[in-house]
């Protein structure tokens, strides 16, 4: 896990917890981090086990891994924390944060580009090959998931990403998690990229499940974390905490 700046310091009370998508870790959020910070935001970003900076698993645990444990990983760096965080995840740490506030009282919970809980219906009609855990193919990758990247910069991430549990993939693409809306009794808000590839459902349908806000952000990918379009993503999500959560907007 990574941390801004010191939790009881900062123009603003409340902190952010940071969830990464599918192959990535914490560093997905390192732009994130110092924007934060330089706002006096107190902001956090997590990497759930067997990705970068998180503990190792055997390839037989890795096979067995799921959603619920890498929101076991979310909850315990919550129960950390000691106070109230806004959750943020993004892709496959999208429907990851919607679990986690099930289970823990949080201030707000913002999802980008997410996957979809089982109410919403999947988002596929095949599986992943359950055998070995998966990496994306490359060319399909940078096709689904980034539109504004040099290829240097792209070689760069690439070269970090991790093979992501099979089991955890074929939960979020068959719509093999159940999250209670009436559970979740923060404000939520659901982000959609313009150029995504992934095909995850809208941002507004997702919103329309829970009964949450959505915004559309034109001229961004997928993978927008790591483009130079996130920060507007990111401005938007501190524009509608600021607006909507009591007690966020800075001292």
């Amino acid at each position: 896990m990574q941390q801004a700046i010191p939790l009881d310091e900062g123009a603003f009370p409340h902190p952010v917890l940071m969830v990464h998508g599918a192959f990535h870790g914490w560093w997905a959020y390192a732009r994130w981090l110092t924007w934060f910070a330089t706002l006096g935001v107190p902001a956090y970003a997590l990497s759930v086990r067997n990705h970068e900076g998180s503990r190792s698993l055997s390839a037989a645990e890795y096979r067995e891994t799921g959603i619920e444990h890498y929101v076991e990983d979310i909850v315990t760096v919550l129960d950390w924390i000691g106070k109230p965080a806004v959750l943020i995840g993004h892709s496959l740490g999208g429907l990851m944060v919607q679990k986690a506030a099930e289970d823990r009282h949080v201030l707000a919970v913002a999802c980008i580009g997410s996957a979809s809980p089982a109410g919403v219906g999947p988002t596929r009609d095949f599986t992943w090959d359950e055998d070995e855990p998966l990496m994306f193919d490359r060319a399909r990758m940078r096709g689904a998931m980034f539109e504004d990247i040099d290829d240097d910069t792209f070689d760069a991430i690439y070269s970090r990403l991790v093979p992501e549990s099979t089991r955890a993939l074929n939960q979020s693409g068959l719509a093999g998690v159940d999250v209670d809306p009436d559970r979740i009794t923060a404000p939520m808000l659901f982000l959609g990229t313009e150029h995504d590839g992934v095909g995850l459902h809208p941002a507004a349908k997702l919103a329309g499940f829970f009964g949450a806000d959505h915004i559309d952000v034109p001229g961004t990918s997928h993978d927008v974390l790591l483009e130079d379009s996130g920060l507007r993503v990111a401005a938007h999500i501190l524009g509608w905490l600021c607006r909507t959560v009591p007690g966020f907007p800075p001292r």
